[in-house]
């Protein structure tokens, strides 16, 4: 796909399936013709169109499923703009053609014109009312829910595009495909301009309609730019309202803001996900790597060895630089070298895998290696004699599968968690 992303329009002769708005065209591809000119289905005209381009803005059906059935990867072939056959289908309306490319290639939908606008974006402006309808079922019944919550690159979803151009029926269509538990954060998505939906209405007043659409987004849960974050979404319940009620309530609240600030795919931009994860990882090793240095309780800054022909005092036996902590408990100092190790050696692995393709990456690696066999000395050297061996197997194994191990738990933990879950609220209800 990267090789059809950055495939340049330029100009070829005419050629007779460019010319899709005849039905000759049609007619030339169920001939069987186009096996045997497989690559100019692959070219742009002068105008930026392929043949599959040509034929869905046509709502030629027949002619998309041969261009597709030649390869699938085709209905994801930008062309001017950036705009994909789908996109070219949804601006015209073509309610056919977009079922048969997205039930060719799911992953269709997701694609962006240079302007940041998904098919949907483009039906929404339009005024396609049948394209709106056709895609959004679609994503509801391929699970691409996301794709709802999009925004272009001025910030704006769907539900803004429909509010701006006071389409109500395409608004109902819009907030009813919103799943319920995430319907009212949803609906209050702010642009670049920190305006909301409800914003938009507001500022464009228009003499029909109005009212009507007001009261739906109302309904939903919309609220103004202003009023958003200083208002709750729970009320007060009555004196007559149980505990497990309002621990219900507040429970789902907590769950609402979770996922409100949870990272969605669509919404929030990855680079700076990445970021933050760099900067977290970061804070980890720094913070893992001077516990190394200076564990917990110290380090002897003397030796002492008691004398045997002496009479045995209090004092413990030590060596200067080990652990005075490891030297009163053995244990204890374990287990801090153990989770210390975990925490290190984690977020080492996520810094190795953020800067995947990030310049002068190999000297990056040289001195992650170096902070990697300094935290493991460090480690071993602070460890009284009785637990040093205990802390060169976690310094040096565990470490080193550390990594490989969280993949591997990844999802049996994140299903005892959510068991975990479902068992606590039981009994908050009992």
């Amino acid at each position: 796909m990267d090789a059809f992303e950055t495939h340049q329009p330029r100009e070829i002769a005419t050629h007779p399936l460019h010319n899709s708005f005849s039905p000759r065209s049609e007619e030339y591809v169920v001939a069987g013709k186009f096996p045997r000119e497989r690559s100019s289905v692959f070219d742009l005209d002068k105008d930026g169109s392929s043949p599959l381009h040509a034929a869905a803005a046509a709502g030629q059906v027949e002619t998309v499923r041969a261009i597709l059935g030649i390869d699938k990867k085709l209905c994801r072939l930008k062309g001017r703009d950036g705009k994909t056959p789908l996109h070219v289908a949804a601006m015209r309306g073509k309610t056919d053609v977009i079922r048969e490319i997205v039930s060719s290639c799911v992953d269709c939908v997701e694609d962006e014109t240079v302007q940041g606008q998904t098919a949907l974006h483009l039906a929404v402006m339009h005024q396609e009312i049948g394209a709106v309808v056709a895609i959004v079922e679609l994503i509801t019944e391929m699970n691409q829910i996301e794709v709802l919550y999009k925004k272009d690159e001025q910030g704006n979803t769907a539900l803004h595009l429909a509010t701006w151009r006071k389409n109500r029926q395409v608004i109902e269509v819009l907030v009813e495909a919103i799943p319920e538990e995430s319907r009212t954060f949803e609906v209050n998505a702010m642009n670049k301009m920190g305006l909301s939906a409800l914003d938009l209405l507001v500022m464009f007043p228009s003499e029909a309609g109005d009212r009507e659409i007001y009261e739906k987004l109302i309904q939903a849960g919309a609220q103004r730019g202003s009023d958003i974050g200083t208002t709750t979404n729970i009320q007060r319940t009555t004196s007559s309202t149980s505990a497990c009620q309002e621990r219900a309530m507040e429970s789902q609240s907590h769950k609402d803001l979770v996922k409100y600030f949870t990272f969605k795919k669509h919404r929030d931009s990855p680079s700076e996900a990445r970021s933050a994860l760099l900067v977290v990882a970061s804070l980890v090793a720094t913070a893992t790597f001077q516990a190394s240095l200076t564990p917990p309780g110290g380090t002897w800054q003397d030796s002492y060895t008691p004398d045997v022909s002496q009479n045995a005092t209090s004092q413990q036996p030590h060596i200067a630089g080990q652990s005075i902590m490891g030297t009163f408990n053995g244990i204890a100092f374990t287990l801090f070298v153990f989770f210390n190790t975990i925490g290190f050696s984690v977020s080492l692995s996520m810094l190795n895998i953020l800067t995947l393709g990030f310049p002068l990456r190999f000297q990056l690696q040289i001195c992650m290696m170096a902070m990697y066999f300094s935290h493991n000395t460090a480690m071993t050297s602070v460890a009284p004699d009785h637990v040093k061996l205990y802390c060169v197997l976690i310094t040096s194994i565990l470490a080193a599968a550390t990594p490989a191990l969280m993949r591997l738990l990844e999802k049996p933990i994140a299903m005892l968690c959510q068991l975990w879950d479902s068992m606590l609220q039981k009994i908050c209800c009992q």
